[in-house]
């Protein structure tokens, strides 16, 4: 899935094909959704955003309040939920769906707000040079406000005084700077050891260190490069940020329509052919085969995230869409995590 385009390449209709490749059994669902915090990650162009709004709308059917949370200048959630760029302020882009945009030069202008008494100082603060300079050269600034924005959200309570969000999904930046941010509590507390800097970044870490209310989700596409970098995701995971991998999504997947001795029909009959390149049989011939060859490339790469993933896989087929919209991505949620998986665990 190419996000940040309108013309994206998708596994979102021949949905018939999900129920196929996914397990029956839904109960991992309960203990997925019950936690608070679920980081999408993976390489650019895998389809994180369509994954998380997948999952935000499967949680929903749960019953949960569910906020999906976009980082820094990317606009794909509102893109596709709402045909525009999301605010900075939670707003609801389906019943019990919210979405908000993160942006980290936003989250240090409220901080200093917040931290410096004087309005006009503060104002004098923002609008100066160094204020951008130091923004865009300070390692890790961005990633500890986007941290600390996402931590707030989860703190954030209704007059009630319960959970605003029950669930927080986090369409994570692609793979390097993920981790980067991942990695920044752990590191941060290691460097600034008191103050009320030191507190605050405990306290992040450890709502995102604690396997009952924070996880990850993985989701890859069956080729070389993104399953070699998921493979160094699962290590990562484990070694350094000690966060569980609950699912991983394998996108564009493309369908096992024949048997093995189907294929070899169809190999022998392309032969048969080869002597009229340009008949309609053969030409429909020299598709399924390409269609048979590509799967069998993928499955390589299928099998290589079986035997190394943790937690649940789910496969997505390979589709073409021109135009991918919220419609598409609910039916997909649908298929992904049918009524049966939902009512069971509701």
């Amino acid at each position: 899935m190419a996000e940040g385009n309108r013309h994206r390449k998708t596994a979102v209709s021949n949905i018939d094909e999900i129920t196929s490749v996914s397990s029956p059994d839904g109960s991992w669902l309960q203990p997925l959704f019950s936690r608070r915090v679920i980081f999408v990650l993976g390489k650019g162009g895998a389809g994180k955003t369509t994954a998380a709004i997948a999952l935000g709308l499967a949680a929903r059917r749960m019953n949960k309040r569910v906020l999906v949370v976009e980082i820094g200048d990317s606009d794909a959630v509102g893109g596709l939920c709402l045909d525009r760029t999301l605010s900075e302020t939670p707003e609801e882009i389906f019943p019990a769906l919210w979405g908000v945009r993160v942006h980290p030069k936003s989250e240090l202008e409220a901080y200093i707000r917040a931290h410096v008494g004087s309005s006009f100082i503060s104002r004098k603060i923002i609008r100066s040079r160094l204020f951008s300079y130091l923004m865009d050269a300070t390692p890790g600034l961005k990633e500890v406000m986007s941290l600390g924005r996402i931590w707030r959200l989860e703190q954030e309570k209704t007059k009630q005084s319960q959970n605003r969000f029950d669930l927080i999904i986090v369409d994570a930046p692609a793979t390097g700077h993920a981790m980067s941010l991942l990695r920044l509590p752990g590191q941060l507390v290691r460097m600034i050891r008191v103050g009320p800097v030191a507190n605050q970044i405990r306290e992040i870490e450890r709502l995102f260190k604690n396997p009952q209310k924070s996880c990850l989700a993985m989701v890859t596409l069956p080729e070389e490069l993104p399953v070699n970098e998921a493979m160094e995701l699962y290590a990562m995971a484990e070694d350094e940020l000690e966060m569980p991998f609950a699912v991983t999504f394998i996108n564009c997947v493309y369908p096992s329509v024949v048997t093995k001795n189907e294929a070899d029909q169809i190999d022998f009959l392309k032969d048969r052919f080869n002597k009229y390149p340009d008949t309609p049989n053969g030409a429909t011939l020299d598709a399924a085969l390409r269609i048979i060859h590509r799967r069998d490339m993928q499955q390589k790469y299928i099998d290589q995230v079986a035997a190394r993933a943790p937690g649940k896989i789910r496969e997505i087929p390979f589709y073409f869409t021109n135009d991918l919209t919220f419609e598409h991505i609910e039916a997909l949620s649908q298929a992904l995590f049918p009524s049966s998986f939902i009512s069971d665990q509701a």
